[in-house]
């Protein structure tokens, strides 16, 4: 081989990421890299740029292309493009968080843009809301609890009826916010879990064996995992499990949490990480996409995690515990702690369980309680 040819370099080329969205936001235009959370605004000669270099593109081809952009500072442009993840650079390995906001191919931009977006959004307390809307009074009033035809024809219903083992569970089940110091017991957690996330049976399908949960799942893709934060279960050290859905046991993944950590995963709503335990509902979507190439199966994951939440709560109140349920998260903050990236795996959900304070049947409340009328025209009829 010429070495003039060998020692020839290849020149820098450079390539507009696969995961940007733009839009106007407070009336500047914004171009965001939904993979790695990057946001900036943009004017017309970086949007010619980027339209530009949909594929791999040297600087002297984008200085043939866009006699505009010919300047000494292009170089020194695309080199700061490259680092707020506009562009990607031959030269460099793509951001880890761009490789894994692939799983989402099929999907995007629809659903990673979603899903980033609405991640570690800023949370505040129920009471730093009401001030605020004390401060700030809306216009509208509070949207009607039920919707209403006027003038459509009316059919009286029998009064609802079925099993009480059943009825008396929907019928008791409460959130609660405040709890016994008295901790709840790896028995119960055992139960809790075994019937809300655990593998009940196997199917068999052309494409393998698929599981079979107390849960609906589109497609039975079951993409929800469960991770446990045990902070007071008798019988079980403090830490990180996760449940292992199919053998009905606990993998522990790490040592104890501090209830100020804990307090941390849930911003605004704190008084939940006194409970005995936290359990995190994540979604595997690998699962999902496998099977389902449109993102609205992007849904059928938050759906399942209420699904199996949902079951969760009733299964901590049939077992007179108290529960909880709360979408609150500080997304970053616990898929670390997980040990999970966020993107192929993300916390979606999160539950807890404890027992009652003593002489109470319900804690609807942090301080206090709440007025609480029957609804005098679904009364349950006693079986």
């Amino acid at each position: 081989m010429n070495r003039a040819l060998k020692g020839r370099r290849t020149p820098l080329r450079y390539r507009r990421s696969p995961h940007l969205v733009a839009h106007w936001r407070n009336g500047a235009f914004q171009i965001v890299n939904y993979a790695t959370r990057r946001a900036v605004h943009a004017n017309v000669l970086v949007c010619q740029i980027l339209d530009f270099c949909g594929d791999w593109r040297s600087l002297r081809q984008i200085e043939r292309a866009l006699p505009e952009a010919r300047s000494s500072l292009l170089s020194t442009l695309l080199d700061r493009l490259t680092a707020l993840s506009l562009l990607l650079k031959s030269d460099t390995q793509p951001h880890p968080l761009e490789r894994a906001m692939q799983t989402f191919r099929s999907w995007n931009p629809e659903a990673g843009f979603f899903h980033t977006a609405t991640k570690d959004v800023p949370l505040v307390s129920r009471g730093r809301a009401r001030a605020h809307a004390e401060l700030h009074p809306s216009d509208e009033p509070m949207p009607p609890a039920v919707k209403k035809y006027q003038h459509a024809p009316r059919v009286r219903l029998p009064a609802p009826h079925g099993d009480p083992a059943l009825t008396n569970v929907l019928l008791a089940r409460r959130t609660s916010r405040r709890y016994s110091s008295t901790p709840v017991t790896l028995a119960e957690v055992a139960s809790i879990l075994g019937y809300t996330a655990g593998i009940q049976a196997w199917a068999s399908t052309p494409d393998g064996d698929v599981a079979l949960k107390t849960a609906p799942s589109g497609g039975a893709r079951h993409s929800i995992e469960c991770y446990l934060v045990a902070r007071a279960i008798e019988g079980l050290r403090p830490g990180i499990y996760h449940y292992r859905a199919d053998r009905h046991f606990l993998e522990r993944i790490k040592g104890r949490v501090s209830l100020a950590r804990m307090r941390r995963y849930v911003p605004g709503s704190e008084y939940f990480a006194s409970a005995s335990a936290m359990v995190f509902f994540t979604s595997v979507f690998t699962r999902e996409t496998w099977r389902y190439p449109y993102a609205r199966a992007y849904r059928a994951t938050i759906a399942e995690a209420g699904h199996v939440c949902q079951t969760f709560l009733l299964m901590a109140t049939s077992l007179r515990l108290a529960s909880y349920c709360v979408m609150g998260l500080a997304d970053s903050i616990i898929e670390a702690d997980l040990g999970i990236d966020g993107i192929t795996e993300s916390v979606l959900y999160c539950a807890g369980v404890a027992r009652m304070p003593r002489g109470k049947r319900s804690a609807t409340l942090p301080r206090g309680s709440i007025k609480v009328r029957p609804n005098k025209y679904l009364r349950a009829r006693r079986s």
